[in-house]
This record gives C-alpha cells, structure tokens and sequence, in this order.
C-alpha cells in the first residue's frame, strides 16, 4: 500500500487527553482604544481530535462577541470594546483528546503517485496552496534535487525534505516577528517553527504538492518551564488528504500535536489580530502556556 513503511506506522488505538493554559497579556504605556480584534485560539475538530471543554476569558470585558469560521474553517472569535485601556488580556483554557491509530492508512490516488501532483480535479480549492511564498531559485533548485533523489516520489521526497531539515539546519527560538523568508531559512541554516515551516510549504509547492501553514501545540517536553505555539507545514495529497509533518522534530504529525488554526498564508494563522488607537503609545506582549498530557 502506499505510504505505509514501518518506522512511520503507529499499531493500536492511543488517547491523549491535553490539558492547556494559554495566557496572553498586552501592556499598553498609555490608555487606547482597542480595534475589533481576531481571536484564533479555539481548536479544530476533525478526525484525529476532539475537543472536550473550552473556555476563553477576555478583560477588558468586551462590548460584544461573534464567533465565526473564517473561509480556511478556523474558528475565530471576534471582539470589540467601548471603552479606553491600559491592557488587553486573552486567557484560554482547554481539555482537547487526540487519538491516531495509524498514521498511513490509506492509498493515495493515481494522480499523487508521482511528482508534481497533477491538481486538474481540484484546481480551484487547491490554487491559494500551490502560490509560492516567494519564487526564489536557491528553494526551487533545493527543492528539485529532493524530488531526483526520491525518484519523484511524494512520499518519499516528503520523508526526505522532513528530515533533511530536522538533521541539517540549526532550530533557534523566537519569541516574536513573522517567519523568514524561505530562502533566508535555506541560506542561514537555521530558524524557528515558523520559520522551517514555511520553507517546508514553499518546497512543496515548488514540486506541485498543495500545502499549507498550521499553528498550535505540541506534546514536547512536559517539564519544560518554557512552552509557546507551535507551527508546522501540512500538506495534501489526494486520496489521503491534509498530512501534518514537524521537521521541526523530525517526524510526522501524529496525535502529539493539537492544531488551532491553518491557511495559504502564515499570518492567517496568527492568535491575535487587530490593532489599537492611541498616539505616540508603545506596546508589550507576553505569554504563559502550560500543557499537561494524560494517557487514557
């Protein structure tokens, strides 16, 4: 069948119940107003995990709410306010249950058995994920070689690509900004989540595979006293559909990973979304996560 090789497959039904905190403070020098703001915390549903409480706190206190699903089918909420500020603060809470029993159980369509995808039966859909993030030789030559390597195989070469960027390029940690460029990331040798992930996606896409940017969390280190987001690429193959894969760690997505939100473009993924009104005022961000897993 394939897909299926045996260090990818996982045997046996495992649940994972995620306990998670997510607090988000922004100090503001001065009193503001807030514009209407775009909240993107609350996770997906799908097959692979199911959320089972959700609650979201918000001070100030909000003059009004509308909860929606914006056009990539993330749950967003949005919020204003009336009066002025010094703060802005966003706690979530949630219990969310992932559950995989096998990572490669499908057989992909005739038309994803070799590289580039032929994406005639579903060009409209896919045309927002097959747009390079920014044409640039050094990722499409990167890219291609991938692709010779593995004979043209999806598969395969995604295999390769996940782990070539686990191995060969140097993982730092950034609190803050938007992703590198893909060719910044391949030249340099190193980035964060982010930053691997959308190299990942522009590499897809430069073979032809539609792929998309993803944010959440991840299992990790549980004793860790620094948690954040977490992003990684997916992509889609037909016959399987949406695939997660980390090259962050080095491996597939698997039931270790809770997905909150993904899109065409990384800033469609971004927790919050809005601005304020306040001259000459200067801003502050910070943020605590927590994560607890159980095993059922």
């Amino acid at each position: 069948m394939q897909g299926i090789t045996l260090r990818q497959v996982i045997v046996g039904v495992y649940i994972l119940l995620f306990k998670i905190r997510h607090l988000t403070r922004y100090h503001y020098s001065n009193s503001v107003r807030l514009n209407p703001q775009q909240l993107r915390f609350r996770p997906r549903e799908n097959c692979i995990q199911q959320l089972v409480d959700y609650q979201i706190h918000i001070s100030p206190q909000p003059l009004g709410m509308h909860d929606f699903l914006d056009l990539e089918g993330n749950w967003v909420n949005q919020v204003w306010f009336q009066e002025a500020t010094e703060r802005f603060e966003i706690e979530v809470t949630m219990q969310v249950k992932t559950e995989r029993t096998n990572l490669f159980n499908f057989i992909l369509a005739e038309e994803a058995l070799t590289l580039p995808i032929d994406h005639d039966n579903d060009s409209i859909c896919a045309r927002a994920y097959l747009e390079r993030i920014e044409t640039d030789d050094s990722v499409t030559a990167f890219a291609a070689g991938l692709s010779l390597a593995t004979n043209r195989n999806p598969l395969q070469f995604l295999d390769k690509l996940n782990r070539q960027l686990f191995n060969d390029f140097t993982h730092v940690h950034r609190n803050s900004g938007k992703p590198q460029s893909p060719a910044v990331t391949l030249r340099s040798r190193q980035g964060a989540c982010r930053d691997l992930a959308v190299l990942f996606v522009d590499c897809c896409r430069a073979e032809g595979i539609a792929s998309r940017f993803a944010s959440g969390y991840q299992k990790g280190n549980l004793s860790s006293d620094r948690r954040d987001l977490h992003a990684w690429p997916e992509v889609y193959l037909p016959g399987a559909g949406w695939i997660g894969y980390d090259p962050t760690h080095g491996e597939p997505v698997s039931d270790t990973h809770i997905i909150i939100a993904a899109a065409a473009h990384s800033r469609d993924t971004m927790p919050v979304i809005g601005n304020f009104v306040g001259a000459g005022v200067r801003s502050s961000l910070n943020f605590e996560v927590q994560i607890a897993v159980e095993e059922e």
